[in-house]
């Protein structure tokens, strides 16, 4: 059975950016543990993912749509599937994902995570999904929706790792 991964994080494409060069390992760790990367298609964190996984000689399959821009995705992917509507996307995105990661995005990482995590909250708390954030960048986001939004029952959602080596081992320990 496919183990499936997926990555949300932003299009900016400097490819030398901390997170860029981060997310590229990311990719590779992914493929050295069987799974399959999904991720959005295009460029930034989502390049950088294919990059990393397919170089590692995993697949990395991304899932553009009409409504956000160009059905053709980035060069490193293994396969693209395009999809007419944005929640055809993150439907494909989230199903049979085992592990969530987050990286710096914008918006549209924003409205991927919030609809993953409303899915996976209403899942057994046994058989839920992980998701994990890289980076300090997303501590007082989430310490703040903790605070004021989120009920303490589902803080345990929100697993904030502070680089790649934090959560290769968060992963391989879960």
């Amino acid at each position: 059975m496919k183990k499936y991964a997926a990555l949300f994080g932003g299009s900016g494409n400097n490819t030398n950016s901390k997170e860029y060069l981060e997310t590229i390992e990311i990719g590779s760790f992914l493929a050295s543990q069987g799974y399959t990367v999904k991720n959005g298609g295009y460029e930034g964190m989502m390049e950088a993912v294919s990059k990393g996984t397919t170089e590692s000689g995993g697949k990395a399959i991304g899932i553009t749509c009409r409504q956000v821009g160009p059905t053709e995705g980035n060069r490193y992917l293994s396969e693209t599937i395009a999809t007419e509507k944005l929640y055809d996307r993150l439907k494909l995105l989230i199903e049979n994902t085992s592990i969530f990661i987050v990286q710096r995005g914008g918006i549209g990482t924003l409205s991927e995570v919030f609809l993953a995590l409303d899915i996976i909250r209403k899942e057994p708390q046994g058989q839920r999904p992980k998701m994990y954030f890289v980076g300090a960048i997303w501590d007082n986001c989430i310490d703040s929706l903790k605070s004021t939004l989120i009920p303490a029952k589902e803080h345990c959602l929100f697993q904030v790792v502070k680089d790649v080596p934090a959560l290769r081992k968060r992963i391989l320990n879960d």
